[in-house]
């Protein structure tokens, strides 16, 4: 099996304004429960292998959907070993307090007692104009009858508000040690809203996470100041700009959500069927892939415009390998699984890091950091804590 290679994105040449190399940014983008957990991964296997440092040190963090949660607690001072632990605990853990799947009762009924009078609106107007009404038109004279999402974000932004309440901890933007940038599209004009910039750094993060995490048709839109809110990720990825913005010299990125690519060398083509793997599974796997397909492209379209207009910047793109891409994340919203998830995050990150070496320690040497040589992936741990205590114990060796 070929070893995945990190996509690294640098250049030269005169920027304006210049970016400063010492100043660091993370960019967390969408991707679901599983792109969390994913994007926990990923972190806790840089920050064992960056040596003194912190990604909790980092002078910006950018969070768009699932990204904005965890960008929230890194900004907040917890590192993602910890994270990692929590994730992987095979009991319990904060994922499971979330409760992201309260069902949006009250607007289904509502919707429910309505729809006699919807039902009858819909037949008049086909009546009234059913030489010009198509099939199509008729199905979306029923809309109304759907709610404008099957759940909602009550838990989720009330377990944030509670845990940023501790000591330590802050639930508001103009208090954080760090920048902390959580986006969000408004519903009914398209702009794009970025909570945490000046005029918009008085709504508490907890609600502009939820805001950010309204994946459209699955949580209902959240309510900010009389305008509604869906998925930071409608219009962009991942939003590096706003780092680059933020005159980041090096920006780590780590993007959840990839294509799915099905090597049919390995028999993956259904028998039985005149169709290929994805299309014999039905309608939602191929919307999911069209998801994934224009999500992914965007971002490879956003960082050669990026590599162009910032030519004083690197920027650094973590994601899973599309060939290798775990079962268990192609259902964005499942919280099972989640060990898996993370422990191949982390262990595919340190094989990355190790495959590109020599051309990543230069990078990061660029921007005062020190990336620890590679190891072997065999003797690679389970858990970040371990690796950590591994390289103090061969440290002390040395010493001696």
């Amino acid at each position: 099996m070929a070893t995945p290679r990190l996509r690294l994105v640098s250049s030269r040449g005169a920027a304006k304004p210049r970016a400063l190399r010492n100043r660091r940014g993370l960019v967390c983008a969408g991707g679901g429960v599983t792109g969390a957990i994913y994007e926990i991964g990923v972190l806790a296997a840089l920050e064992e292998r960056l040596d003194g440092f912190s990604l909790t040190d980092c002078d910006i963090f950018v969070g768009v959907s699932a990204g904005s949660y965890v960008g929230t607690l890194v900004a907040n001072g917890v590192s993602p070993s910890v994270l990692f632990r929590n994730v992987t605990h095979p009991r319990a853990s904060d994922l499971d307090r979330l409760s992201l799947f309260r069902p949006n009762v009250r607007e289904m009924f509502s919707r429910l007692v309505a729809a006699p009078l919807t039902l009858a609106k819909s037949v008049r107007n086909f009546r009234r104009n059913r030489r010009e009404m198509t099939i199509t038109d008729v199905v979306a004279s029923f809309a109304g009858l759907l709610p404008s999402g099957f759940f909602l974000l009550d838990g989720l932004e009330s377990w944030l508000s509670e845990w940023l309440s501790e000591p330590g901890r802050t639930n508001d933007f103009r208090k954080l040690r760090k920048k902390l940038r959580v986006v969000a599209v408004e519903l009914d004009t398209g702009d794009t809203r970025v909570f945490g910039e000046e005029g918009s750094d008085t709504v508490p993060i907890s609600r502009a996470v939820a805001a950010s995490c309204a994946l459209p048709g699955f949580f209902r839109p959240v309510r900010i100041d009389g305008a509604d809110f869906i998925d930071g990720g409608v219009r962009k990825t991942a939003h590096i700009s706003l780092a680059l913005k933020d005159r980041c010299g090096l920006v780590l990125c780590v993007n959840p959500i990839v294509p799915v690519r099905f090597n049919y060398s390995r028999g993956l083509l259904p028998t039985g069927r005149d169709q290929g793997a994805i299309a014999s599974r039905g309608l939602l796997p191929i919307l999911d892939q069209v998801f994934r397909l224009t999500l992914h492209s965007r971002l490879q379209y956003g960082l050669s415009r990026y590599r162009r207009e910032n030519p004083e910047s690197d920027i650094l793109v973590f994601e899973p390998a599309a060939d290798e891409l775990p079962r268990l994340m192609r259902n964005i919203m499942r919280t099972s699984g989640r060990i898996r998830i993370a422990e191949y995050a982390y262990r595919s990150t340190l094989q990355k890091l190790d495959a590109d070496y020599e051309s990543l320690s230069r990078v990061f040497e660029r921007h005062g950091l020190r990336l620890r040589p590679a190891t072997s992936i065999a003797k690679a741990p389970r858990r970040p804590e371990a690796a950590r205590k591994e390289a103090a114990a061969e440290t002390r060796a040395t010493r001696r």
